[in-house]
């Protein structure tokens, strides 16, 4: 009898092991792109250098986009890799993936039309 019992709680141990290790392996492959982001937009007149402050809570992102014609407030989301931000006025669309070195590439899209850019975090002080 004090063998099953000690079977089924090493059992259960092993089991709540497992899932302890599933839960923070998930947690550290999902990577969360709040933070300061330097950003350098590769226009017809060189690279703009601009910056990204974001805040993600789950899926959802917001924060600002600051560029020299002033800073804009950024809604969107990140899901499997891909960030997605929208401004409002004047509206662009910034779409990028997470590379494995943790910069983000991508284009900002606007009705001037598409923009490559890359980002990287911004340095700590």
């Amino acid at each position: 009898m004090s063998r099953t019992i000690s079977a089924v709680t090493l059992g259960i141990l092993a089991l709540t092991i497992g899932a302890s290790a599933q839960q923070n392996k998930k947690d550290t492959s999902s990577p969360d792109v709040t933070g300061k982001w330097v950003v350098s937009a590769q226009t017809p007149h060189g690279a703009q250098p601009l910056a990204l402050t974001l805040e993600q809570s789950g899926k959802d992102v917001t924060g600002t986009f600051a560029s020299p014609h002033g800073d804009l407030h950024v809604t969107g989301g990140f899901a499997e890799g891909t960030l997605t931000l929208d401004t409002d006025s004047p509206h662009m669309t910034f779409k990028a993936k997470v590379k494995a070195d943790g910069t983000l590439t991508g284009y900002i899209s606007s009705e001037m039309g598409d923009t490559p850019f890359t980002a990287e975090r911004a340095k700590a002080r």
